[in-house]
């Protein structure tokens, strides 16, 4: 999927529930999150039956939930019908395609502009702010 049209999707979910809180986006679409132990499983999206899920791993930190659950968000709306890697400390920088589509997800989701405040800050400051993964950079103008 283009990156474009990554883009258009988040600012219509945006623009439709008024937030851009990823628990909140999903609740709103139906989405069940479930937060459960999954030892070194980050977090994981699913759909059986027609029913959507994203998995979280109840060991992360409240930051990490964010991030998990809007790259996991990504995966709900740009590749509905495609049960997911788990993503994991060992997959967290895969480099398939879905799994990049999603990350950008993510960051466009997260990235809300308030950081225009700060005085000239570099990806790795704007990704920081936000609670995000510093590998996300590629995806921070």
């Amino acid at each position: 999927m283009r990156d474009f049209l990554i883009d258009d999707k988040v600012e219509r979910l945006v623009r439709k529930f008024g937030t851009r809180d990823p628990y909140k986006i999903a609740e709103q679409l139906g989405i069940r999150i479930l937060f459960e132990e999954l030892g070194e499983i980050h977090g994981y999206y699913n759909k059986l039956k027609r029913i959507k899920f994203i998995h979280v791993n109840i060991n992360t930190t409240e930051e990490e939930v964010v991030y998990i659950l809007a790259h996991e968000l990504g995966h709900a709306v740009c590749h509905p019908n495609e049960n997911t890697p788990q993503l994991s400390a060992e997959s967290i920088t895969s480099e398939l395609k879905i799994e990049k589509e999603a990350d950008y997800f993510a960051t466009k989701l997260i990235i809300d502009g308030s950081h225009e405040e700060m005085c000239n800050p570099t990806k790795y400051d704007i990704l920081k702010y936000y609670g995000l993964p510093w590998y996300l950079d590629r995806y921070v103008n």
